[in-house]
């Protein structure tokens, strides 16, 4: 493996049974900026909110969204977790708690059925790197 190649943030290609309903969720709901939409209907867009950026593809295939999920770093969880439960997106088992690997975290659903955690280091939590 080449030691010279390093990693920049990473961006879901996320499953949209309704590409412009999901965008809607995403901007509406949780605040990211539409970056770019393509096709008429829109079968492909990109978000942004400060680092995470999301794709969107247009699929119909319910099986697919169901089995994506993906986490994204966030630093103020507590109020995000109490916006998200006021908009009723929360995952059924998904509230927000501390788990074993030192992170707080909690999980939501977006209109496709995608599981979207949002984490946030617990104070104090030390994560050890693999050597």
């Amino acid at each position: 493996m080449d030691d010279a190649a390093s990693f920049g943030p990473v961006t879901p290609i996320v499953p949209a049974e309704d590409v412009d309903r999901s965008l809607a969720f995403y901007v509406e709901i949780l605040g990211f900026e539409e970056v770019f939409r393509s096709g008429t209907p829109t079968n492909y867009a990109g978000l942004r909110r400060g680092l995470a950026t999301i794709h969107l593809f247009a699929c119909t295939e319910p099986n697919i969204a169901a089995w994506t999920a993906f986490r994204v770093s966030t630093d103020r969880i507590d109020s995000l977790y109490e916006h998200c439960q006021e908009a009723g997106i929360v995952h059924p088992n998904g509230s927000l708690g501390p788990r074993p690997w030192g992170t707080r975290d909690f999980t939501v659903l977006d209109p496709a059925g995608v599981c979207m955690t949002f984490w946030e280091r617990e104070s104090g939590a030390r994560v050890t790197p693999r050597t």
